[in-house]
């Protein structure tokens, strides 16, 4: 048998958008809430939205999901699309339901929410509505509500089939990526291939509208797919040569050496602690005076890069397979959020993570594509410095202070831990331990 899937159980509120009764099953007189099991680390929304069609038969817009909190388990607001009612749920006020199944912060939450309105926070009941008719402006085709939801809240994402048959994604951002919509914006404009076609934007929403370019790339894309990705990517970043101050006024991350550079002491200072606090035994935490060797190595590595005179350029610090898009003719990036202003060729070693039986063509497709701005022996060092400082930008990550990330993501500290490991396996490169001697 194998390995019994580890669940999260979602308490579902299903909300009618006029009479904002809840459905609920009737126990001895007691209203309950329904409940599904979700897979963990899966999109709660998508996954809630399938349970409830598959378990009750109700087509539904998962408006929020909320966290579990004091012993009971995790929750989803979602708006009925249709009037049919499973006939095992029963619709009752909210002050029908048995006490305790929600608590008084999720009732006060649940009430603004549907207090909200036209004017409140997106997504609010009924607003599923107003999206349709806004795609419907937008394209000139007629869209059902019953969307293919994958992300909730704030941050909503979900896919739509219009009547000819054709798809659509709207995605809309709020904090802390709310910089997407701007960083997308700025980029379709500048080089609109290199992204899913842009249909419209709205700004009260922070929201866009894109027609659907594909299916994401494998979980290790093939020789030909990198080796096309490398070259699409290296194309869209010399095109952001010379604007890097345009992307950094609409929201993208500044990971420039020299910021770079400035927060190598602290992060080092992080991880010397992070390792004391090591209990697994899988493998050997690195000593204080190994962490600040690579310190040295670090700073030694942005010092020769700057020699160098490369120039900033974007860079997508999310570079996963699901980020590629391919629809047989051409492939784009999507997913933004990460973007950063930096050294061009991080992204090159970004690609090359994500298959190294063929990272090397990645590297000539960069070759290639850089080859009329820099001489073979500077992007030939460049590829050599990367590696290390690839790996040291997943801690830099946004600028902010590690410190912080680490109070606020549970797991960050093992995986600082794990990161730091790698760098320490980089740094035993014999070409990386050559260049940065000379």
């Amino acid at each position: 048998m194998g390995a019994r899937m580890e669940t999260t159980e979602y308490r579902c509120v299903l909300v009618r958008p006029r009479s904002h009764g809840v459905l609920a099953f009737a126990d001895a007189g007691q209203y309950r809430l329904p409940r599904v099991q979700i897979p963990v680390a899966t999109r709660p929304a998508q996954e809630v939205q399938r349970a409830s069609k598959a378990k009750w038969g109700l087509d539904i817009f998962v408006l929020e999901t909320w966290d579990k909190l004091d012993g009971l388990g995790a929750c989803a607001v979602a708006e009925l699309l249709a009037p049919e009612v499973a006939s095992s749920l029963s619709e009752v006020a909210i002050n029908r339901l048995v006490t305790g199944e929600l608590l008084d912060l999720e009732g006060r939450r649940l009430e603004l929410l549907l207090e909200s309105g036209p004017k409140g926070r997106l997504p609010h009941p009924g607003w599923i509505d107003e999206a349709i008719v806004w795609m419907e402006s937008g394209t000139g085709h007629r869209f059902s509500k019953n969307v293919e939801q994958l992300n909730a809240g704030g941050g909503f994402l979900f896919r739509a089939c219009s009547d000819d048959g054709r798809h659509y994604w709207l995605k809309a951002t709020g904090e802390p990526n709310a910089h997407e919509f701007a960083i997308v914006n700025f980029l379709c404009q500048l080089r609109a291939d290199s992204l899913p076609k842009l249909v419209a934007s709205k700004p009260e929403w922070n929201a866009w509208l894109t027609e659907d370019a594909g299916n994401p790339l494998q979980d290790a894309p093939n020789a030909a797919e990198l080796a096309l990705a490398a070259t699409c990517l290296a194309r869209l970043q010399a095109e952001t040569i010379g604007r890097t101050g345009e992307l950094l006024a609409a929201g993208a991350f500044d990971q420039r050496l020299p910021a770079m550079s400035r927060h190598i002491d602290a992060v080092i200072d992080y991880l010397i602690d992070a390792m004391t606090r090591q209990t697994s035994t899988k493998a050997a935490p690195l000593s204080r005076d190994r962490l600040l060797e690579l310190g040295e190595m670090l700073r030694a590595a942005c010092r020769r890069l700057e020699t160098l005179e490369i120039p900033d350029a974007l860079i997508h610090n999310d570079l996963n397979p699901g980020n590629i898009l391919r629809d047989g003719t051409r492939l784009v990036f999507t997913d933004w959020s990460e973007a950063a202003v930096g050294n061009p060729f991080v992204s090159c070693e970004r690609l090359c993570q994500l298959n190294r039986a063929h990272a090397e063509l990645v590297r000539n497709a960069y070759r290639e594509c850089w080859s009329h701005r820099l001489s073979a022996e500077t992007i030939d060092e460049a590829v050599i410095l990367t590696p290390l400082l690839a790996i040291f930008a997943y801690l830099f990550c946004r600028g902010d202070s590690v410190r912080q990330r680490a109070e606020a993501r549970p797991g960050f500290e093992s995986y600082a831990r794990s990161l730091a490991r790698h760098m320490d396996r980089a740094a035993k490169d014999s070409s990386l331990l050559e260049v940065l001697c000379h």
